[in-house]
């Protein structure tokens, strides 16, 4: 699942996600049902450029948060809930295209990061005909500090 109950509870706030489990026989289960739906709604649209399923993102933890609190209500939802709904439902199809992609914030390692060097579009110094400066043209200079 990419996002919890505690997730829900967190973005939406304890008594919002109470008050959708009451309308359920059992609001536990209904909670799970919603997120495990929602899950799989998201790898039917992610599985079409990834595989699924992908690790957790804060992104991917708000779609399905928005998804399965959609999903929870019995009734007609309200038009926030619809509409972020409708916005999670349009950023899935987004990414099936290719308009969007999930995005992951893992941090380099030290080796990974210096063998991220990007080598120059210009070679530095193709420009300059002139000698490359020595110590004789730094004594010259003057001296700051």
């Amino acid at each position: 699942m990419y996002a919890t109950h505690d997730d829900l509870i967190s973005r939406f706030g304890e008594l919002a996600i109470a008050e959708l489990e009451s309308m359920h026989m059992d609001g536990l289960l209904a909670v799970t049902n919603a997120l495990n739906d929602a899950s799989e709604k998201m790898n039917s649209y992610l599985s079409i450029r990834y595989q699924t399923p992908l690790n957790k993102t804060e992104h991917l933890k708000l779609v399905c948060a928005d998804i399965a609190r959609y999903l929870l209500y019995m009734n007609e939802p309200t038009d926030e809930v619809e509409s972020r709904y409708k916005e999670a439902l349009k950023w899935l199809q987004d990414v099936g295209a290719g308009k969007a992609n999930v995005t992951f914030a893992e941090l380099l390692s030290a080796a990974e990061q210096q063998s991220t060097y990007v080598k120059p579009a210009v070679p530095i110094g193709s420009s300059y005909t002139g000698q490359v400066f020595g110590d004789d043209v730094f004594a010259k200079m003057p001296n700051v500090g």
